[in-house]
């Protein structure tokens, strides 16, 4: 009887944190969305450039969080310097993680809509499928290979709408799309031990804050373009704070429950979540080819993890 109760007790563990993990990382996924829905109106109504956006997004965020962490932990937060091996892996994580990750989706939405430019970033769990193919130095899976090929008919979807000859969406969106995708697959499998270690606050504010910096010389932050009202403000802040320290820090901590490759497939209500703001706030059209090529990419993503869990 004790030896039932213990292993009811540890089930009940397991359930309550996969059930905390999902919350979160559903919880970041559907802010993402709506990020990403608002950055579309600030750079089509009001004249805002992607570039500017994202590294006033990624200074404001990781400097309020930074201040969060040193306010509950002091000097404390500085320890991730003062190894080489962990100062390496957060600016790495800062390069590509961050500030990769999300110039490319904003650049994607800029040039195109949210819903595309998120559906396209979501193909991230196949390139971590196809990773960990690789490391493991074995042939992928027959099924596997059904996930990807799947990806990749949604993705032709979307670009083409089905004709070779017929490119629906920019060569610039497709591009900044995809290179999203990788940058969003190393924001998955990267930061683990940082996770780990230092905590899922600690490691996205130094993060967005180096990130933030590196990419600062590039954008000049300084010349602000755009016209400025009380929604510009507003929606500006609601990218900041909803999109980037809600969103971020949800989806890590997440992840750090699930593993990436379910918590990246729980992000999958992103794409939904823009899909639907785009069509109901913006206006943006999406013809039946468009929902195909969505279904292609969310279900082979949610079958990748089905196959794994």
């Amino acid at each position: 009887r004790r030896i039932d109760k213990n292993t009811d007790t540890r089930r009940n563990v397991f359930m309550n944190r996969s059930l905390k993990g999902i919350c979160f990382t559903v919880a970041g996924g559907c802010c993402w969305g709506m990020s990403g829905v608002m950055g579309k109106y600030l750079f089509d109504a009001k004249d805002l450039t992607a570039t500017w956006l994202v590294t006033v997004r990624l200074l404001g965020a990781g400097i309020c969080l930074l201040l969060l962490m040193y306010q509950r932990k002091g000097n404390s937060i500085f320890r991730v310097w003062k190894r080489k091996d962990s100062a390496v892996n957060q600016l790495i994580f800062g390069m590509i993680g961050m500030a990769m990750c999300q110039m490319t989706y904003f650049l994607a939405i800029q040039e195109s809509n949210p819903g595309t430019a998120t559906v396209i970033q979501y193909s991230a769990p196949i390139l971590i499928m196809v990773f960990f193919v690789l490391v493991e130095k074995r042939f992928p899976k027959k099924e596997e290979v059904l996930v990807l090929a799947a990806v990749i008919v949604g993705i032709f979807l979307l670009a083409t709408h089905g004709s070779i000859k017929n490119l629906v969406i920019t060569n610039a969106a497709l591009f900044w799309g995809l290179l999203s995708a990788f940058a969003f697959a190393v924001y998955n499998v990267q930061p683990k031990k940082l996770l780990d270690e230092f905590g899922t606050l600690e490691t996205t504010g130094w993060g967005m804050f180096v990130g933030g910096v590196l990419v600062t010389p590039f954008t000049k932050v300084w010349s602000v373009p755009g016209h400025w009202d009380i929604m510009t403000v507003a929606m500006t802040i609601g990218v900041v704070f909803l999109g980037t320290i809600v969103a971020f820090s949800c989806y890590l901590h997440g992840i750090s429950m699930l593993g990436p490759v379910q918590g990246s497939m729980l992000g999958c209500v992103e794409p939904l979540v823009a899909t639907i703001l785009s069509a109901t706030v913006l206006g943006q059209a999406f013809g039946m080819i468009d929902v195909v090529g969505i279904l292609c990419i969310v279900g082979a993503v949610t079958a990748l993890t089905v196959l794994d869990a």
